[in-house]
């Protein structure tokens, strides 16, 4: 198989290309190859996430827009790197760790919250997105003041000092070899000089560990490896579906955060889902990185004709 790095070089194409985009540009360069002239672009990651403002890319005449997302992709490589069981077995089917976390912050029965989040009782909805806080914010040292402003920001959610302290705790006490995962990366990659992803993707990681740029290099050591697995994984992802795209006439448009995004023409939507969604949920990882994962590593599927109007696909469908 070929390299995933010298495929994620050559097949990239811009969104803009095969969508259409009536927003306004977000940022300007003069850095990279053409140093010498301004560069301008749509930077998708700083787009907000309302449907007004995402709906801004429409797909082209006769296409559908389809995103296929890494479910819980860095909460799923956090548990694989660090051999964390309560994680891992938050990972398997009809588990959800944001409501389990949830449960543990505000002492409630777990199953009972799944149930009331999902029927969107208030309290509980509310409990589960401190969870998902918790779990998306403090998987790299995250401490507590940093965590409220976090939730505060990002999340819109109103906490005080002692309540982060709290969640900080139960995050510890509740996923205990995490913390012993920080430990042992750092002392490796102090003694490797590099940090590297499972498919052996490295970075050189070297400087005075007891200077002013310590904290940095222990985060890139923690940071990197989870991480930057998930971006292989994208494209090894991209890289297995590329015949199958090219054989029903889809585009690339582009990849954010844990998706990546396609112009499928219409007629091939179900189809489509179905198909490309079985190839990335059995990835030959053991075949491209030498790694069987011991949990799933599932995908998530959406389709619709803008960014801002995305809804689940429904797989139960015949094609």
């Amino acid at each position: 198989m070929a390299s995933t790095r010298s495929f994620s070089r050559t097949y990239r194409p811009s969104a803009i290309v095969f969508g259409t985009y009536s927003g306004r540009l977000t940022y300007g360069s003069k850095q990279g190859k053409g140093v010498n002239t301004k560069q301008t672009g749509f930077a998708l990651h700083q787009e907000k996430r309302g449907a007004m403002y995402r709906g801004v890319i429409v797909a082209p005449p006769g296409h559908t827009l389809m995103e296929f997302d890494a479910s819980g992709q860095e909460f799923r490589w956090m548990a694989v790197l660090a051999g964390d069981q309560t994680m891992m077995q938050l990972c398997q089917p009809g588990e959800d760790p944001h409501s389990f976390m949830g449960s543990r912050i505000v002492g409630t029965d777990y199953q009972q919250l799944i149930k009331d989040a999902h029927d969107d009782e208030p309290t509980a909805k509310n409990a589960r997105q401190l969870g998902k806080v918790a779990n998306l914010g403090l998987g790299y040292r995250t401490g507590p003041k940093k965590l409220r402003s976090v939730a505060r920001v990002q999340y819109l959610i109103p906490m005080e000092l002692p309540e982060a302290q709290r969640i900080h705790r139960t995050y510890r006490n509740t996923y205990k070899d995490v913390p012993k995962y920080w430990d042992r990366q750092i002392a490796k990659t102090k003694q490797l000089g590099y940090v590297e992803t499972l498919s052996g993707r490295r970075v050189q990681v070297i400087g005075d560990w007891d200077g002013p740029n310590s904290w940095s290099m222990e985060s890139t050591s923690l940071n990197y490896p989870v991480q930057g697995v998930g971006a292989d994984q994208k494209y090894l992802a991209l890289k297995v579906i590329k015949p199958y795209l090219t054989q029903i006439g889809a585009k690339f448009a582009w990849d954010l955060h844990d998706g990546e995004y396609f112009w499928v023409p219409d007629e091939k939507v179900l189809e489509a889902g179905h198909k490309i969604k079985y190839m990335l949920d059995n990835l030959p990882y053991r075949e491209a990185w030498g790694f069987d994962p011991p949990i799933p590593l599932p995908w998530d599927c959406k389709y619709g004709k803008s960014w801002g109007s995305l809804q689940a696909l429904d797989l139960e469908d015949k094609i």
